[in-house]
C-alpha cells in the first residue's frame, strides 16, 4: 500500500499552517483526522521539543497516558487530544478504556504535571525501543 495520498494530504494541511491560514490546534487536528501519522508526531514533537520517533511510538502505544502526557505537556488542548485520540482509536490504540475515560484524564492533566510526567513516559518509551 502507497503512502503517498496521505504523505500529499500532510503536505497539503502544513502549507496552510506555514500560510497563516491555520491556528495550531486546528493543524493538529486537521493532521489527526487525515491519518497523517508521520507529520502528527513531527509537529508534536517539534511543540515538545522531543524527539520524532519517541512521540510516534507514544501515539502507537496501547495506552493513551503517553500520548495524554506528551501532548499535554506540548500545550494542546482538549480539541488536539481528541483528534488524536480519534486516530488512536481508528488504528486500534487505547481500546482498553473507553474515550470518554481518556478525555477525562486528560482534561483533569495539567500542563505542569504532565511535564513533571514526561520524564517517565520518556523513559518507557525508549525502554521499548
Amino acid at each position: 500500500m502507497t503512502h503517498a495520498p496521505i504523505e500529499e494530504r500532510a503536505i497539503e494541511i502544513l502549507d496552510r499552517r506555514a500560510n497563516g491560514t491555520l491556528a495550531l490546534e486546528e493543524l493538529l487536528a486537521e493532521l489527526a483526522d487525515a491519518d497523517c501519522h508521520t507529520a502528527l508526531g513531527d509537529v508534536i514533537a517539534e511543540r515538545a521539543q522531543l524527539r520524532a520517533d519517541l512521540v510516534r511510538r507514544a501515539l502507537e502505544m496501547e495506552s493513551d497516558e503517553p500520548s495524554s502526557v506528551i501532548c499535554r505537556a506540548a500545550g494542546f488542548n482538549m480539541n488536539g487530544y481528541s483528534a488524536v485520540l480519534r486516530m488512536r482509536r481508528r488504528h486500534n490504540r487505547g481500546t482498553d478504556s473507553p474515550p470518554a475515560h481518556a478525555l477525562t484524564s486528560f482534561s483533569a492533566l495539567s500542563r505542569v504535571a504532565a511535564e513533571r510526567a514526561l520524564a517517565r513516559v520518556l523513559a518507557d518509551l525508549v525502554a521499548r525501543s
